[in-house]
């Protein structure tokens, strides 16, 4: 979900700017995974704190993504949106709830994406899931799928950078724009 189909690093940007008193475009929005960027000391609290909060679901589309899952769809892919989101917030049932219920909110606001409450899979290790194709952009979980041959495509961000030549993985170049390369090697 976030980096991949939710633009979470404009929302914690300005979640972070907030917290910190200064304007958003004062953070960079070219960071890496551990927030160093913004003179974040704990990445985990932060990104905890914006999960819980309203404006993690006023998220924007990260660009592309509208038309890239358009695309898949209309090639036959089922489309899931797998996200951890309640497992980052902590181990409070009423925090993972709320987590998983701004989540489908956000999703409701967005049906031009057709990816329903059935197609929303909250999982605290995604890469156990069965799926013919990922798209990602966790660098650890990018690595996690190609060590299994699961076929993962990196979708393109600052925070994983390094990821771009590992073995078993495949690059939407364009980011979501590259889908078609996706739908060629996979479709049957």
């Amino acid at each position: 979900m976030d980096g991949v189909i939710a633009n979470w690093v404009k929302g914690l940007r300005a979640h972070v700017a907030a917290r910190h008193a200064v304007a958003d475009r004062q953070l960079a929005l070219n960071v890496s995974w551990n927030l160093a960027e913004w003179g974040v000391a704990d990445p985990a609290a932060a990104i905890r704190e914006f999960l819980l909060s309203p404006m993690s679901g006023r998220l924007k589309l990260v660009e592309g993504a509208e038309a890239g899952i358009a695309r898949l769809q209309s090639a036959g892919f089922r489309v899931l949106a797998v996200t951890r989101r309640d497992h980052m917030v902590g181990d409070s049932p009423d925090d993972q709830d709320r987590t998983r219920d701004i989540a489908r909110q956000w999703f409701a606001g967005q049906p031009q994406l057709n990816i329903g409450g059935d197609d929303i899979v909250f999982t605290e290790d995604p890469v156990s899931l069965d799926a013919d194709v990922w798209v990602d952009d966790s660098p650890r979980r990018i690595q996690r799928l190609a060590a299994a041959d699961k076929p993962v495509w990196l979708l393109p961000q600052p925070w994983n950078r390094s990821v771009v030549q590992h073995a078993g993985v495949s690059l939407l170049f364009d980011g979501w724009d590259s889908v078609d390369d996706l739908i060629a090697a996979h479709s049957a």
